[in-house]
């Protein structure tokens, strides 16, 4: 059989499982039945969709493992924008098997990855063939998934949107979310996030990173864009409760490190709540934690039950009264700070998360005891504050907050 004949034998062959709805995995089987080989295919990040192993790799784990890592993709494939002029398959070799690898490409970007996979390089024009078609048509079912996805993620947006807007009752939110897929039962639990900074990515960047989580971890989660933010619904167990939402809160900003370790990304998180509309007031609650962990930068998710006395000071941040309570509190110690003179600020600071213990004090800032009690000396006498006293402490502590909400920012 003539080249041309294979093509076009491979491809109705793959095409009539398009057809039929058969998906992603029956593809892959089918590659593997023409080819006689292993089958990996993989999306633009490199997350296998479907994998068929074969008996010769023993190492099927490992190698899963390897190809998932961006620095095994062929230096002609390392731009997605550039991959779509890769006409044909390209061989790659490697210590324990080798591999034929195709970009599935729409719209000129490289969206996923055909592999067949060996444990030697013996490709034929039938393996190319198979590698080639195969490519074709896994683009056109993932485009077909794309649409799909695209619908689905409306109608939660849309369910969000309405919710939030007090557009819709519980009855109709029930009905939304059982056609979103989405748990109609609580505890849920809201989310809001949003880069800040000067090298913000996009929204869109985040979305995908959020997206992405979701579909890796299939949580019971729903999202949407909303102008410049990110808004999340998690269902939780009543098991691990909040500690969930934390968790995923966590997962996404450690993912959004790695991918931009120059831009920063807020997270807060809501009260859980026990119905569908509730999830507004949770919401709101995410987005007041969100703007302190804009201010505080701590690179953590805030969770607003656990704000403490920020949940106070945060709506005064909008006058001058803060700023100024801080000013003539702290006085002398924030003018040495922003000259950079001394450390007395962050000393008191951890002092006072340490409850005033000294050993504990001084080991968490890497000094001596002695210099510890020369710094506190020191805040004592350039601040003219009696550490001693009940009230002079207590208002310390909240003009260390206040302070902390309202200097300037570095970007």
């Amino acid at each position: 059989m003539d080249i041309l004949a294979q093509q076009v034998e491979i491809y109705q062959q793959l095409a009539r499982l398009s057809a039929d709805d058969e998906g992603i995995e029956q593809l892959a089987r089918a590659l593997a039945q023409y080819s006689g080989k292993a089958v990996l295919i993989q999306d633009k990040r490199l997350q296998y969709l479907a994998q068929i192993p074969a008996p010769e790799l023993k190492n099927w784990a490992d190698i899963l493992d390897a190809l998932q890592l961006s620095s095994y993709l062929p230096p002609e494939l390392h731009d997605r924008k550039q991959a779509y002029l890769v006409a044909e398959p390209i061989t790659q070799v490697f210590e324990t098997c080798a591999r034929l690898v195709m970009p599935i490409v729409t719209r000129k970007v490289a969206r996923g990855y055909v592999s067949l996979l060996t444990r030697t390089p013996q490709f034929d024009a039938r393996d190319r063939v198979a590698a080639t078609q195969g490519a074709l048509v896994a683009a056109m079912e993932m485009a077909k998934v794309k649409a799909v996805s695209v619908a689905e993620q409306k109608l939660r947006g849309d369910l969000i949107q309405a919710v939030l807007a007090q557009a819709i009752s519980e009855a109709d939110a029930l009905g939304w979310a059982e056609r979103a897929g989405f748990r109609k039962t609580g505890p849920f639990v809201a989310l809001a996030m949003q880069w800040h900074g000067r090298d913000a990515p996009s929204i869109r960047r985040l979305e995908t990173i959020v997206s992405g989580q979701i579909k890796r971890q299939r949580q019971r989660v729903l999202v949407t864009a909303r102008e410049n933010e990110i808004v999340a619904w998690y269902a939780l167990t009543p098991e691990r409760g909040i500690a969930e939402a934390e968790h995923f809160a966590q997962a996404l900003l450690n993912l959004a490190r790695a991918e931009f370790p120059k831009a920063s990304l807020a997270i807060g998180i809501g009260r859980p709540v026990g119905t569908l509309r509730q999830l507004r007031a949770s919401y709101h609650e995410a987005a007041q934690a969100m703007t302190l962990e804009q201010r505080l930068r701590h690179n953590k998710p805030q969770a607003y039950a656990n704000l403490g006395v920020y949940r106070l000071l945060l709506p005064l941040t909008e006058s001058n009264e803060l700023r100024a309570f801080a000013d003539q509190i702290l006085g002398r110690l924030i003018v040495d700070e922003r000259a950079g003179k001394t450390h007395l600020l962050e000393t008191l600071r951890v002092y006072f998360a340490c409850n005033g213990n000294v050993a504990q004090t001084a080991k968490q800032l890497y000094v001596h005891r002695n210099t510890l009690l020369y710094r506190l000396d020191r805040v004592r006498e350039v601040g003219k504050l009696d550490l001693d006293d009940a009230e002079t402490r207590l208002q310390l502590q909240l003009a260390l907050r206040a302070h902390e909400l309202t200097r300037e920012q570095k970007t």
